[in-house]
């Protein structure tokens, strides 16, 4: 598949999220990216770290924004 049709793929994948957590996730990815271009990862990096935060969901194994909100102190 070449990075054309990767990208294609990517954009029909995203329009069809109905998940908001997975979203936001995705967004603050890219802004990440945007304010650090020396950290770029490939897109099979990405997708592979969506994949794992998705079974992370899937399996419960992930925290409220208000939880996290309430964790700064405990870092």
């Amino acid at each position: 598949m070449d990075i054309q049709a990767k990208k294609l793929s990517l954009i029909e994948w995203l329009a069809s999220l109905q998940d908001e957590t997975v979203i936001n996730k995705i967004y603050n990815f890219r802004e990440k990216l945007a304010h650090n271009p020396a950290k770029r990862i490939t897109i099979d990096e990405l997708i592979s770290d969506l994949e794992l935060s998705e079974k992370a969901r899937k399996s419960g194994k992930v925290i409220t924004l208000e939880e996290l909100e309430k964790e700064p102190g405990n870092w």
